[in-house]
């Protein structure tokens, strides 16, 4: 059933349960929007929404059978006019060039607070697109690492180390810790920051804009 004229109806799609029931816990203490469904496998998100008929889609870009980016352009191939907002963990040029190019009419960092998600909700919604200029406030810094990701301190020296182009075992040893130590803690940032496999971690990680 559509939600009520003066409701913004949304879909979320994204694997991470926890991200995703987050989010959509988060919206919906909002006023005037409403969390239509979940959808944590891409391959579902296609008949879910032609089913429901959101007004925007938020939609995750690193998932597993179909990226953001695939999932976008079929939704786009059937509706047009689809309202959908890529959600990443990637905040290079080259990404968000990518996006636009998927046809989505905005991007959204995953460590956005709801605010700034609302905002682009209704400006999408209204009609404009939402690509928030990259500036040095956007950029990953040990600070915002802490703050929005919940990085431990020992998390972040392990960020470090992979930066640096060491191996998990070259890691352990240089914070003397057990090889099983060293590569939970590997384990447990990919949960963090949503990220899957380990070349999406490594892209991720090689991103960061460390201070020193």
């Amino acid at each position: 059933m559509k939600a009520a004229d003066s409701e913004i109806s949304i879909i979320v799609v994204d694997d991470h349960r926890l991200f995703n029931d987050g989010l959509r816990a988060m919206l919906q203490s909002q006023g005037g929007m409403k969390v239509l469904a979940p959808v944590y496998d891409s391959r579902e998100a296609r008949n879910i929404i032609r089913e429901l008929a959101p007004d925007v889609v938020l939609v995750d870009f690193n998932m597993p059978h179909l990226n953001g980016i695939e999932l976008t352009q079929q939704l786009i191939s059937e509706w047009k006019e689809i309202n959908v907002l890529i959600l990443s963990m990637y905040n290079e040029d080259i990404y968000i060039d990518r996006f636009k190019r998927s046809g989505c009419k905005g991007y959204i960092f995953k460590t956005a607070s709801v605010e700034e998600v609302v905002a682009a909700i209704r400006a999408v919604h209204g009609g404009e697109t939402y690509f928030p200029t990259l500036t040095k406030t956007n950029v990953h810094t040990d600070d915002l690492f802490l703050k929005k990701l919940r990085l431990s301190t020992r998390e972040m020296e392990v960020v470090r180390l992979v930066k640096n182009g060491l191996t998990t075992k070259e890691i352990a040893d240089q914070l003397n810790i057990s090889f099983y130590t060293a590569e939970t803690h590997r384990k447990n940032i990919k949960l963090k920051i949503g990220v899957e496999g380990e070349a999406a971690f490594l892209r991720f990680v090689y991103s960061i804009d460390l201070e020193d």
